[in-house]
């Protein structure tokens, strides 16, 4: 027995964190990946800013020296604290279902990932601002991995939050014409 679309679709649904992607369109993908970009871009200004002022500011301008005044910028584990902020405001958006507005795909699992992800960056960054040494290598490639991981969930939790507040438009203004029609009858 061949599936339907329709029944693909829902049992694609079902899978954790990525089956809310059937929902989503070209636009909602073109939407969050507008948005995410500017909140990386924002988030992450202190960083790079940092690192073209150590860069901009020393005698060797080859790319080896951008290179390592990048790797200092986020050496001592800053980019753990911008994992933690870049989650934390995703957390509210995927427990709250606003009116007339679909429910927050797989939102247990987003939760939890979301929360899991957030504590331990936040904890591996107050070991190292607590002053506890830790390896240097681990510390930037944990840091750098637990980054892109945090950047590809807030592009996940963008992405739905975008496709199903568009939804929730093209629903109000469905029902505002509607009305409108309504309206128009009944004055005649």
């Amino acid at each position: 027995m061949a599936l339907t679309a329709n029944q693909f679709r829902d049992y694609a649904r079902q899978v954790p964190l990525l089956g809310g992607l059937v929902d989503c369109d070209g636009a909602d993908h073109w939407e969050a990946l507008g948005q995410t970009f500017v909140v990386l871009l924002l988030s992450t200004t202190p960083i790079w800013l940092a690192a073209l002022i150590i860069y901009g500011s020393g005698d060797n301008l080859a790319y080896p020296a951008l290179k390592a005044a990048m790797r200092d910028s986020v050496a001592k584990g800053e980019l753990f604290m911008s994992c933690t902020a870049l989650l934390a405001p995703f957390l509210w958006v995927a427990l709250v279902d606003l009116p007339r507005v679909r429910g927050f795909p797989n939102k247990v699992s987003h939760m939890f990932l979301l929360a899991v992800t957030g504590l331990v960056s936040a904890a591996l960054f107050a070991l190292t601002s607590a002053g506890r040494h830790m390896n240097g290598l681990f510390t930037f490639r944990a840091s750098a991995y637990m980054f892109v991981f945090s950047a590809a969930l807030l592009y996940l939790g963008t992405l739905y939050h975008v496709s199903r507040v568009a939804e929730a438009t093209t629903e109000f203004k469905r029902q505002e014409s509607e009305f409108c029609n309504e309206m128009r009858k009944h004055r005649r």
